[in-house]
């Protein structure tokens, strides 16, 4: 269990959490005497300490047990200071620490390691040297300036190591990496207080590079056009800018992961990687005016992703990508799905969910290979009768719509396992779906039965219970 800092200038604020803790870096140390004058208010003088008996909330300033200011207001003025959020990690308690490695007679067993602390300044080279069957490396909280050359795995036999971990890196100095032809994956991540790592492009076998929450401001200095085998990049809450990771091709990339980037458009060197396969842009401020048409040249792309960004309508040339298995748009502005949506013949997963529509294109109905198709809180009266032709539907979730009626569309879903109708304008239900023998799961919430007979209402009860006692869970307001 971790333990809960509180330090007064810039550098960590941390809660607890079971597996890691959550950090704050302050931009400058006004800013972090701020944070926490308005956080001691905002809990009336009343602090987290460490004492011998645990974690404990005392009174720090008796003062402010009374004030005249809102939780609303100081919460406000809180969230106005510059910020950058990140976690802080422990060491994964099945890796072999340091104590441990320098006490083990039998290092040529040994297949993980993991040093922590900023004691650590450099690696134990001759030790490390031993465990001949490494294939994990992980640096937390350390100041290791440098990984060495002698950790050229193959040259001394240690040709087993395929990843390293690196969290909360505390040296100033930038981490310079050497030559190394072995390792495979490399995870640099809540690292903000350290500078961009150099001489990433030197692991000359990587294809996975992981370097989440960072607050890299210069996707330049990684020189991405020299990784070769590089298959995925996963960059996520960074500031950084799409145009800035290369100004030349790369054909080996296939998975770009670009989140929580503050990232408002897709400039044209998006056609710089004609060979993704998964772009995934959630949690952005992407608006549809700012994205090139050069979108159109990512011919092999199979997943998008723009979960959660500013987008008012689908750009023409996205339904050029006719590789989609899946596209997510939930949680977005979108008013209409163009009739071009028959396009995307290879689509399994369309999650349209949360967005402004009010109905569905005829077209949709040529998407025969879909499987999930997420349609819930929108503003939907009617389906089209072309739904009937998606035989391959296992999951459609159309709840909190505008929907008059039970959609007899949903009956030719023969293979449906998931189906949420709940609150709609929807009073009952048919007994059809008792033939469908692989739902698994019915959502009625908010679903208000009405009978004009008694025959209906045994109908209703009938279907119900004959589903429940094939299995299937049935959520329903009882109330």
């Amino acid at each position: 269990m971790k333990k809960l800092s509180h330090l007064l200038l810039f550098i960590i604020i941390s809660t607890q959490l079971t597996a890691q803790s959550r950090g704050v870096k302050f931009y400058n140390p006004q800013d972090s005497i701020r944070y926490d004058e308005l956080t001691l208010m905002l809990f009336n003088g009343y602090k987290v300490v460490s004492t011998k008996d645990g974690l404990k909330m005392q009174v720090v300033d008796s003062s402010l047990l009374k004030h005249n200011y809102s939780r609303d207001s100081l919460n406000k003025l809180r969230n106005n200071i510059p910020t950058y959020s990140f976690l802080t990690y422990n060491s994964n308690p099945s890796y072999t620490t340091l104590t441990q490695l320098h006490a083990s007679d039998k290092k040529d067993t040994i297949q993980y390691l993991s040093f922590e602390g900023p004691s650590i300044d450099k690696l134990p080279i001759r030790e490390i040297l031993k465990c001949k069957k490494l294939k994990g490396l992980e640096l937390v909280n350390t100041t290791v300036k440098k990984i060495p050359w002698l950790l050229n795995w193959s040259l001394f036999g240690l040709d087993s190591l395929q990843t390293i971990h690196i969290y909360n890196h505390q040296s100033k100095k930038a981490l310079k990496f050497t030559k190394n032809d072995q390792v495979t994956k490399l995870v640099y991540r809540e690292n903000p207080y350290a500078k961009a790592p150099k001489g990433l492009w030197k692991l000359k076998n990587l294809r996975e590079l992981d370097l989440v929450r960072n607050d890299l401001r210069d996707a330049a200095v990684l020189k991405l056009n020299k990784f070769k085998k590089l298959k995925e990049l996963n960059m996520s809450r960074n500031k950084i800018r799409i145009q800035d990771l290369t100004n030349s091709q790369i054909d080996n990339l296939e998975n770009l992961i670009l989140s929580f980037c503050d990232l408002d458009g897709i400039p044209a060197t998006i056609k710089h990687f004609p060979s993704l396969k998964e772009l995934q842009l959630a949690e952005n401020d992407i608006k549809s005016e700012n994205i090139s048409s050069e979108m159109a040249n990512l011919k092999e792309l199979e997943i998008l992703s723009f979960y959660k960004n500013n987008l008012t309508f689908l750009p023409a040339f996205l339904f050029e990508l006719n590789q989609l298995e899946e596209l997510d748009l939930y949680y977005n502005e979108i008013e209409i799905v163009p009739k071009e949506i028959g396009q995307l013949k290879q689509l399994e997963r369309l999650y349209l969910a949360n967005n402004r529509l009010f109905n569905i294109p005829d077209e949709i109905g040529q998407l025969t290979m879909l499987k999930e198709l997420y349609l819930k809180h929108n503003r939907i009266s009617y389906l089209p009768n072309t739904l009937c032709k998606l035989e391959n539907i296992t999951d459609f979730h159309v709840n909190d719509n505008y929907l008059q009626g039970f959609p007899d569309c949903i009956l030719a879903f023969k293979k449906l396992r998931d189906l949420d109708i709940s609150n709609n304008e929807i009073h009952s239900i048919p007994p059809e779906l008792l033939d469908l023998h692989d739902l698994k799961l019915l959502w009625m919430r908010g679903i208000t039965f009405e009978a004009r007979n008694r025959e209906e209402a045994e109908s209703i009860r009938n279907t119900i219970e004959g589903l429940q006692k094939k299995g299937v869970k049935v959520s329903l307001d009882l109330e």
